[in-house]
């Protein structure tokens, strides 16, 4: 009795221990202006296994070197900038690295991480999106805001890769999520930041270079039709659960009126990026 109970418990170790080792990928986090909330996503990815290193994407040429060891399964576009820094060689890299590793995790309101990098949903969020790249050959997420001005460093890579860039400000809070998504497993949606603040809507639906960006997380109405917050494209993966016809979980989103569009202008230029970030 005692033997096979030994031998039961060596198999369930060695399952844990091959998991963890196909799941433990290398991931390359950008870093551009602020300093804060890199050390809590590191974390929060190695604590699964990953490694993480934060890279200076405000130097030219530092992430295209980076990439070109090719060391790493996956990249964390994290925007977190008010101004343009990534460089054309920086995006092809990027880009390249995207052809071997084709999964995308857009996701406009990621200043969440800024904001409550400990928050339990926020966190359960940013590691489904790592364990879903890993067990899919890699892939990239591109964190950014709202557009023009918090998305710099994001709308070329995804621009470069044919896929629709994020666009607009949009402050109608979220009332609509996949209850399937795989990212969301865990999560507590409402916990997650993005309720009335100005945030961007991410690329849906088919791409002009094929993919099926899918929706995630965002807002809906019959109004607007769907604002995406979060969507995601991991290939020919589906839930057993999604109609594999229905991109859009709505319609396409609609700008939001002229008004809002001329206060989110106002309020994001310099003094508005001081503000956005004051702790």
């Amino acid at each position: 009795m005692k033997k096979n109970f030994c031998v039961v418990m060596i198999f369930i170790c060695s399952l844990f221990f091959i998991n963890g080792e196909i799941f433990a990928d290398n991931i390359l986090l950008t870093q551009f202006d602020e300093p804060y909330g890199y050390a809590q996503m590191e974390a929060n990815l190695e604590s699964l296994g990953h490694t993480v290193d934060i890279v200076d994407g405000t130097t030219d040429g530092n992430i295209a070197a980076a990439l070109n060891t090719g060391e790493y399964d996956q990249v964390f576009l994290w925007d977190l900038a008010w101004k343009g820094y990534i460089s054309a060689g920086d995006v092809g890299a990027i880009s390249t690295f995207f052809s071997d590793h084709s999964s995308l995790v857009v996701d406009s309101r990621s200043y969440a991480y800024y904001y409550q990098p400990d928050n339990a949903s926020e966190i359960a969020l940013l590691q489904n999106i790592a364990t879903e790249f890993a067990a899919r050959g890699g892939g990239v997420w591109v964190g950014t805001d709202h557009d023009p001005y918090w998305t710099y460093n994001s709308n070329p890579f995804l621009a470069s890769i044919g896929v629709e860039t994020v666009t607009g400000i949009y402050s109608t809070p979220v009332n609509d999520y996949d209850p399937n998504s795989v990212l969301l497993d865990g999560v507590n949606v409402n916990e997650l930041w993005a309720g009335g603040a100005s945030v961007g809507a991410a690329p849906l639906g088919i791409q002009p270079n094929g993919m099926d960006m899918r929706f995630h997380f965002g807002y809906s109405d019959g109004q607007y039709g769907a604002v995406p917050y979060i969507t995601a494209s991991f290939g020919d993966y589906i839930t057993d659960d999604e109609d594999p016809d229905d991109h859009y979980n709505d319609t396409p989103p609609v700008p939001e009126p002229a008004t809002m569009l001329l206060l989110g202008t106002g309020l994001a230029g310099l003094a508005g990026f001081r503000r956005k970030f004051k702790k």
